[in-house]
């Protein structure tokens, strides 16, 4: 019996609005660092053209990864790899990584310039969907089962805030904390991350603003500035504000339809990182309110379907992966656009797809991959347990 290749299974609502975000983004950064290569004399495509470079790349890896049984990165040896990996590119990150606005977070590998914070997602991802399937359904849930797995996952994260990237470190908590609710840990436990967001913000903000902070090491002594502009965005619209608003501008500049492709004041030397980690404001600035929520509902589209996939699930290792890449996006518009409108102070988190930045688009594609490789697994062994199939994939006499 001859079933068909996995193309004939391709969950074509999460792959459709990759597609057209990747594209938007590709636009959108050409558009967004043209001028300030100009003003350097550079070319003006040359960010638009890494970018399309890193979406081909990424869209290959996406398929490789689809390709793949799934069995494999559920094996042990593949996640020990990986982990292993993941922890050492993040201590080589602390003690030879590239530094870049007061952090270091990224290495130079040469072609491209990587994180390795944003590997760790991923490789939770695929450890923690393993042990919550692996767990014996008729044993209820024990903090000693995930002993191991909580010691890696704070290790993890402690070495991911001490680049410093606090909202990364937050991310991963969160991530872990949702994966494990859905295996059983009682739901009282979903007041942490509302508490302690609330806790945090607030108790955060009094004590950095209230008087001295000589307590506070160099290295974090940038949440004093964060925690200011969080309070008010334009508290210093020329210095240390600059950021908050100039993306305000850019917002109010759109209105509901834009100034059109291209077109963003912005982005000509006022609004900083426009190409990344702002650059929804430039996308709304361009597009306006409208095309902003278009991208944006895109997102939350296929985070949506993800849960759906979830849910319906039988196969609760499956129905981990989909959840957590599921997770994994939301959590990271949210940081996103919540730091762009002043929620919660700025981070260094990309816009989904759309940002600039090699590392990010294929770890996102990858994560993507993955979830497209679960749903066609599901969909073939469907079709195996019906005796069906498509064209060729018939019973042969």
């Amino acid at each position: 019996m001859k079933w068909p290749a996995k193309r004939f299974y391709i969950e074509w609502s999460l792959l459709l609005p990759y597609l057209i975000l990747c594209i938007a983004g590709i636009l959108l950064v050409y558009s967004a660092s043209s001028y300030q290569l100009m003003l350097n004399e550079l070319s003006i495509g040359s960010k638009g053209w890494k970018q399309l470079s890193s979406f081909a790349v990424s869209l290959v890896c996406l398929f490789a990864v689809y390709q793949i049984k799934l069995s494999i990165f559920r094996s042990k040896g593949f996640l020990f790899l990986l982990m292993s990996l993941t922890f050492f590119l993040l201590l080589f990150t602390l003690s030879k990584g590239v530094r870049a606005g007061g952090a270091v977070r990224w290495i130079n590998l040469g072609f491209m310039i990587f994180q390795p914070s944003e590997l760790v997602p991923l490789t939770l991802l695929l450890y923690f969907s393993r042990i919550t399937s692996n767990r014996p359904a008729e044993e209820s849930f024990s903090f000693d089962y995930y002993k191991k797995a909580l010691v890696l996952c704070l290790l993890f994260i402690i070495l991911v805030s001490l680049q410093p990237n606090l909202a990364a470190g937050a991310m991963i908590f969160l991530l872990v904390l949702t994966m494990l609710l859905a295996s059983g840990l009682s739901p009282y436990f979903t007041l942490v991350p509302i508490v302690g967001f609330v806790g945090v913000r607030e108790g955060l903000s009094r004590l950095l603003l209230s008087g001295s902070v000589d307590w506070l090491p160099d290295k974090f002594s940038y949440l004093i500035t964060r925690f200011k502009v969080m309070e008010n965005p334009f508290i210093d619209p020329t210095g240390i504000g600059h950021q908050s608003a100039s993306a305000y501008y850019a917002i109010y500049n759109g209105g509901l339809f834009g100034r059109g492709l291209g077109n963003s004041i912005q982005k000509k030397g006022f609004l900083p990182a426009s190409d990344t980690d702002y650059i929804f404001a430039t996308a709304i600035e361009e597009l306006g309110l409208f095309g902003g929520l278009f991208l944006l509902l895109l997102v939350f589209f296929m985070v949506i379907r993800l849960y759906q996939l979830s849910i319906r699930s039988k196969n609760l290792y499956h129905s981990q992966l989909f959840l957590g890449c599921g997770t994994i996006l939301l959590l990271q518009v949210a940081v996103n656009v919540s730091s762009l409108l002043g929620y919660i102070p700025l981070t260094g988190v990309t816009f989904p797809f759309l940002s600039y930045g090699g590392s990010s688009l294929l770890i996102l594609s990858i994560v993507l991959g993955i979830a497209l490789n679960a749903r066609a697994t599901e969909l073939r062994e469907q079709s195996l347990a019906i005796g069906g199939g498509i064209g060729h994939g018939k019973r042969k006499k």
